[in-house]
């Protein structure tokens, strides 16, 4: 695997869970947010003695800093694993997805949190699935157990057979998939996960459309079935092509603004950057 600087994701949340981590939690213990002062008897820890404080207090009591703990959070991520995921262009488009999932199970890690994977085509794959948990190797496993992955398929439904199996507080979760979904399907699992933080992760190539012939002989392939037909290339077809990613593009946007989130697009490889960038709010 490629060598990547560290993803650095963030939540609209604060986690509630007592294991340490890297996110601002809501419960008491020990970390870098300010909490309260409270009395040195109810926190019996001198080294948060609060000088000031305690120097103001007319009865002389000793007061000491309360923080938020640091808490951990559970990253989540979603494969789907139909048939149409098993393009290969400019680049192997599963390689991609599997990119993204290695690369964020090190940044989970690295920050103390949680890491788990679920994938689905038609249906749910229990075989090859990982709960949330700390795990130093999650990305070993995820190279191990997707080496021999068949991709098959003409959908993705299996994925909504995963929402049962994810925690029922909130998580951070990363959908990987060109979304080449039925029409109101992803609308429909987004609804299903929209107490979690969602992140469509949607994977494209450019010689989907970008990079095909202007004119000549070209061979179109389905991109579930794999079957091939050969195509006289002209503006007319070209438009046509043009028409349905936009359309697409438009569906999966319009799906994603509904539930309060926005895609994060692969156009190709895969830059851990440019997610950073995301969260951030800037231009991948």
């Amino acid at each position: 695997m490629a060598q990547q600087p560290l993803i650095h994701y963030h939540i609209r949340w604060r986690p509630s869970g007592h294991q340490p981590g890297a996110g601002h939690g809501v419960v008491p213990g020990a970390g870098d947010q300010l909490r309260s002062v409270v009395p040195l008897r109810e926190r019996p820890d001198p080294r948060r003695l609060d000088l000031r404080t305690s120097a103001r207090d007319p009865f002389k009591n000793v007061w000491v800093r309360d923080f938020y703990l640091n808490s951990a959070l559970k990253v989540i991520v979603l494969v789907d694993t139909s048939a149409s995921m098993s393009y290969i262009g400019k680049v192997n488009r599963f390689n991609v997805a599997k990119e993204v999932a290695s690369q964020l199970a090190l940044s989970a890690y690295r920050s103390g949190d949680a890491f788990g994977v679920y994938v689905a085509g038609e249906k749910m794959n229990k075989k090859r699935m990982l709960p949330p948990k700390a795990n130093r190797s999650a990305w070993v496993w995820l190279q191990q157990h997707f080496a021999d992955l068949k991709l098959e398929g003409s959908h993705a439904d299996g994925l909504f057979d995963v929402v049962p199996y994810l925690p029922q507080n909130p998580c951070l979760v990363f959908i990987i998939s060109d979304f080449r979904w039925g029409e109101g399907k992803l609308k429909s699992l987004l609804k299903k996960l929209s107490h979690h933080d969602v992140v469509p992760v949607m994977l494209q190539d450019p010689t989907e459309i970008d990079e095909q012939p202007k004119r000549g002989i070209a061979i179109l392939r389905d991109s579930e079935t794999g079957a091939g037909q050969f195509v006289w290339m002209r503006q007319s077809v070209r438009d046509q092509m043009s028409a349905a990613r936009e359309k697409h593009i438009k569906s999966v946007n319009s799906a994603c603004t509904v539930l309060g989130t926005r895609p994060f697009v692969v156009n190709g490889e895969f830059n851990a950057a440019s997610l950073t960038a995301y969260f951030m709010g800037k231009d991948a």
